[in-house]
């Protein structure tokens, strides 16, 4: 197995188009009140510090962090730690909002700085990090998207909606008895959405790729008519058929250019060669 990365903003990332994939980590990073059931440092001593001894290609590690600021020293150190050849999943463990995500001494991380701080994760690792967001909400994460970087991740799990502390212990319960790396993420997924789900069938766990959300974030025949509303007002023009027909024209010319200008790079696919 190789992967295709070079390097980002001028530096190389660690692995290579040549790079053979010699480990799989998965990191749980935490931040969780002092009365919450602390299910990442449960998932971790219960499951995930005994992948190793099972297949000896995997590696693990646990954090518990207080702030924004320990949660990127953290990642940083995750960073610095990371071989050639290396390949990593990232589950963090706290609360989510629409915002962003929260850190026990009360802080919110917005979005755009998470982004930032786990970026150098999937540069490092070749566009091969799988982040799993184990809190509430965190599909508002998606609203975050800036095509001019390069994608902060390769594909992530996230919650739909507000999630019980056993509905994450469960689920991910499920979800790591099948899961070692990447090529697992099917079948681990679906033991996670058969464990946790409502009585029509339905799971608040869904799996993402970044190429299908920059796909449908910038896809000029999507929906788009409260984008076009929303901008009207906050231009504090009158909204009419014919506004609402310009507006609607400039943004779906917008969305298309983003979309032809940007993709390539935000999925490192102007790396491969074919």
């Amino acid at each position: 197995m190789t992967i295709n990365s070079y390097f980002s903003n001028g530096s190389f990332a660690m692995n290579k188009p040549d790079t053979e994939i010699k480990r799989w980590g998965i990191v749980v990073i935490q931040s969780l009140n002092p009365n919450d059931y602390k299910t990442g440092e449960i998932l971790y001593h219960d499951v995930l510090q005994y992948k190793e001894y099972h297949k000896r290609e995997s590696f693990s590690s646990f954090y518990d962090v207080n702030s924004s600021e320990e949660f990127r020293l953290a990642v940083q150190g995750i960073e610095k730690s990371i071989l050639e050849g290396d390949i990593l999943t990232l589950q963090i463990e706290t609360h989510g909002c629409d915002e962003g995500i929260g850190f026990n001494n009360g802080e919110i991380l917005k979005w755009k700085d998470f982004y930032n701080i786990i970026r150098p994760l999937n540069i490092k690792t070749g566009h091969l990090l799988f982040v799993v967001m184990a809190m509430c909400k965190s599909i508002a994460m998606i609203s975050a998207i800036n095509p001019e970087e390069r994608a902060p991740y390769r594909a992530f799990i996230c919650t739909t909606r507000i999630v019980t502390s056993n509905e994450i212990y469960r689920g991910f319960l499920a979800f790591y008895e099948k899961y070692f790396n990447m090529l697992d993420i099917m079948q681990a997924l679906n033991a996670l959405q058969n464990e946790v789900k409502d009585d029509n069938g339905y799971s608040p766990f869904q799996a993402l790729s970044a190429e299908s959300v920059f796909d449908e974030t910038f896809n000029p025949n999507r929906n788009i008519s409260s984008l076009v509303d929303n901008q009207l007002k906050q231009l504090n023009i009158p909204i009419t058929d014919s506004t609402k027909s310009i507006m609607a024209y400039y943004i779906k010319q917008l969305l298309e250019n983003l979309h032809n200008r940007f993709y390539n790079y935000y999925n490192f696919k102007d790396l491969y060669k074919y």
